[in-house]
């Protein structure tokens, strides 16, 4: 056994690296004379609203909604060499990074998304090894400061859907933009394809993603080989308040790329990741922090998260709504048992902002005198509102928008003096219409808000049935 000297750290971490460059084959193309050409960024946000963080939904979101997201991350350490607990070289010792995407869904189906990582800060160390024929010191290239990684293109599909279960697909293309000899991005095209779950339970929400990721050419960097794997992630992401009707929600996501060969840890990142989410009308925000759950390529000691996206969608012109008005029986002072009715006939819709909660001000003259009605009858009993939507749009989406217009209403009556004791709101999302959603007459029928008579109802509705349906014509 041959004896150190004060010297012998320094040897051993030459002796260390020169052995991981001897036990490498024939370098692949990607690779040329030790320059690095790998993508150490393993952090990539799912685009779009059908999402957790980094791990996908079976949702695509609005029809016509288009997404952009900005997202800064901060990485301690994600690219480092070790020799049993002690680290031999640090290549890469911190960056930041912001993650810049767009994505627009169309038809209720597909989304098409492009995201750009950006490198705005990293720094890391010169690693020198002897070269294993000649014993003569080599080093790694210095790494740049900033630069622009590679362009991520991605098609995500929504193949089943009910109102807890989602199936769905995203495949996505990556193009060698960045400069992988500073870890900026891979040197040659790669891409995956992934399937997607996801189940809804009221404010719980579990997903996992199972794919493949394929390369060009496999990158090369001493030990770490990158190239094909097992895509995998998993989440869930709890609602744990909703203060003002903004919905804050606590996820955790573990995520990671298992490399084909067994036990190749370095080729095989995996990373945990806990954060907080709030949505505030049309704005998301984020925040969070993650750590690699192993010495794989690309994982830090900890990872720092914030960021925030803007959801828009295309919305026609609406049409100039008629005067509203409270249809009564002339003879009767209100709604008669001889009727039958079950509900309150109303001539006019009540009308809300585009995809959003706000009743629009040309209904506040209808509801005024809806309250005046329920107000001055109380013999009629309890009232039950009930929200409707089309069908565009996510199962979700729909009930989660029924039921915040229908407790909307109930809070203008409130207002308006009616006891709210008396009111019950409930939202059915798309799965009651009264037309057919085909035409878009059909649409704007099934967008309605009804108010049901309670003690009329011949049977009450459990949940997940529709209450007794009226034809069109029977409602005005």
């Amino acid at each position: 056994m041959k004896t150190h000297t004060s010297s012998g750290p320094k040897q051993r971490t030459w002796r260390v690296l020169a052995a991981l460059v001897g036990a490498l084959s024939a370098p692949p193309a990607s690779a040329r004379d030790g320059v690095p050409s790998l993508d150490v960024n393993r952090f990539h946000p799912a685009p779009g609203s059908g999402r957790l963080l980094t791990v996908d939904l079976a949702d695509v979101g609005r029809s016509q909604e288009l997404v952009s997201q900005l997202l800064l991350h901060y990485a301690d350490l994600p690219l480092a060499y070790t020799f049993g607990e002690q680290v031999t070289g640090k290549l890469v010792r911190d960056r930041v990074t912001a993650d810049l995407s767009f994505a627009y869904s169309l038809l209720d189906r597909v989304q098409l998304s492009v995201a750009l990582p950006v490198t705005l800060h990293q720094a890391g160390d010169v690693i020198s090894y002897p070269d294993v024929v000649t014993r003569e010191p080599r080093a790694l290239p210095s790494i740049s400061g900033s630069g622009v990684e590679d362009l991520r293109l991605g098609l995500k599909g929504r193949l089943w859907s009910n109102e807890h279960f989602g199936l769905g697909g995203v495949a996505e293309v990556v193009a060698p933009t960045g400069n992988a000899e500073s870890y900026l991005g891979s040197s040659s095209m790669t891409g995956s394809a992934q399937l997607i779950g996801h189940a809804r339970f009221q404010r719980l929400t579990v997903a996992l993603n199972l794919g493949w990721r394929w390369a060009a050419a496999e990158q090369q960097l001493l030990n770490i080989r990158a190239g094909h794997g097992l895509l995998y992630g998993a989440g869930v992401q709890v609602e744990v308040a909703r203060p003002a009707d903004v919905p804050i929600s606590v996820l955790g996501e573990v995520y990671g790329l298992a490399a084909p060969r067994l036990g190749d840890t370095v080729s095989s990142p995996a990373e945990a990741m806990l954060a907080g989410k709030a949505q505030v009308r049309d704005w998301s925000f984020f925040l969070g922090a993650g750590s690699g759950l192993n010495s794989g390529y690309g994982e830090p000691r900890i990872r720092v998260m914030a960021g925030l996206a803007y959801s828009w969608q295309y919305k026609p012109a609406p049409r100039p709504p008629a005067p509203p008005v409270l249809q009564v029986t002339p003879t009767q002072p209100a709604i008669t048992v001889e009727d039958q009715d079950v509900r309150l006939r109303l001539w006019e819709p009540v009308y809300f902002a585009f995809a959003k909660d706000t009743i629009d001000p040309v209904s506040f003259a209808l509801l005024d005198e809806v309250a005046r009605f329920i107000r001055e009858h109380p013999e009629l009993g309890p009232i039950r509102v009930d929200g409707h939507t089309d069908d565009v749009g996510s199962d979700q989406y729909n009930l989660d928008l029924s039921q915040r217009r229908a407790r909307a209403i109930v809070e203008y009556m409130g207002k308006k003096g009616v006891p709210v004791e008396r009111l019950s709101p409930v939202g059915y999302g798309k799965r009651c219409p009264l037309l057919s959603n085909t035409t878009e007459e059909g649409r704007a029928t099934n967008r309605r808000v009804d108010f049901i008579l309670v003690n009329r109802e011949r049977r009450h509705p459990r949940p997940g049935e529709c209450p007794e349906l009226p034809s069109a014509q029977a409602r005005k």
